[in-house]
């Protein structure tokens, strides 16, 4: 491995990526009994499923409405499958964090993201 290709960095992130899953899947798997005891099946679930389908939209509609309208809704989704009670501070919380990914990742690492319909960047 005198020279790696331009691909090499992100195999590293994807084989970490790997041992930190397989680690987080064993401790989980060990508190399994745990759950099981207080019956937290079914909710979690939904919310596993939730959060699949709102990637999967937000796969869908990236291009179309551009990063910070389909990134805000994902957070604000993901939030909400926490607690739906606070669902104004979790849309304010999703403003923040989109904004500060956005100025991190567009402005600072100058990665290109779509700007969609709306053409909103900063």
């Amino acid at each position: 491995m005198k020279a790696p290709g331009p691909g090499f960095g992100g195999f590293l992130a994807s084989v970490l990526l790997l041992v930190l899953s397989l680690v987080t899947l064993i401790q989980e798997s060990r508190k399994r009994v745990e759950e099981e005891k207080l019956g937290l099946g079914w909710e979690n679930v939904s919310r596993q499923l939730v959060i699949t389908v709102a990637l999967c939209g937000y796969a869908l509609i990236l291009e179309t409405l551009g990063f910070l309208v389909s990134g805000f809704f994902l957070m604000w989704i993901m939030f909400l499958t926490d607690n739906p009670r606070k669902w104004h501070s979790h849309m304010l919380t999703a403003f923040i964090v989109i904004n500060v990914s956005y100025l991190v990742l567009c402005k600072l690492l100058r990665v290109i993201f779509p700007a969609g319909v709306f053409r909103l960047q900063w």
